[in-house]
């Protein structure tokens, strides 16, 4: 079979996620260092991850997953059940809207890739306070965010997550969600987390 390669970068969220997907799926890869707005021969959008196999291109994270998931074995990363496989889209779509649009935009403001007025990070940091306890709650009562096992939606929050660590001000978020904390200290543990461990981290000014 042709080598599946991605086309991104080790610190972007998304490429992460799509990297601890293989590897919890076991699928071998190439990654490939595309920056955003440099790919737009295989993403019009100009967004990473993208990825090619064989002779398909595809990019959105979404739809990448959904791939990897039909075509190679390995763990699941949907669970069977319908109703099950619905609680598991909500939670890693609430990831890549509530979350991405509050913590990821500041975070990208304080690294600067983001300029937006300080009025503007001061409401993507009110908004990340106003939702991880959404996050927390649900990880008060399971063992991963969409139920008692990994899947998607786990992939999805622990790239973001990892971050705050290194804002103090998410960090002081982050220190009032002991749940999400629990979670992430086992997400951090495996070997695809290892594995996927950035080669670089941003560098956010005090």
């Amino acid at each position: 079979m042709a080598t599946l390669k991605i086309h991104g970068l080790s610190p972007s969220t998304f490429t992460r996620t799509v990297r601890l997907a293989c590897h919890e799926k076991g699928v071998d890869y190439e990654m490939v260092d595309a920056m955003p707005n440099t790919i737009g021969a295989l993403n019009p959008f100009g967004k990473i991850p993208a990825i090619t196999h064989g002779e398909l291109t595809l990019y959105e994270s979404i739809a990448i997953l959904r791939y990897l998931e039909r075509v190679f074995p390995g763990p699941k990363l949907w669970p069977d059940d319908v109703a099950a496989a619905a609680v598991c889209d909500q939670w890693a779509s609430a990831v890549a809207d509530s979350l991405v649009n509050a913590a990821l935009r500041y975070f990208a403001a304080r690294a600067g890739f983001l300029p937006v007025p300080a009025e503007m990070a001061q409401k993507y940091l009110a908004k990340t306070a106003d939702v991880l306890p959404v996050f927390d709650r649900q990880l008060g009562q399971h063992r991963f965010l969409a139920g008692d096992s990994l899947t998607v939606a786990d992939l999805y929050l622990y790239p973001l997550y990892a971050y705050f660590p290194d804002v103090a001000e998410l960090k002081a978020i982050a220190d009032q969600a002991p749940n999400v904390n629990r979670w992430a200290r086992e997400m951090a543990g495996r070997p695809s987390a290892v594995a996927t461990e950035p080669s670089f981290r941003p560098q956010i000014a005090a």
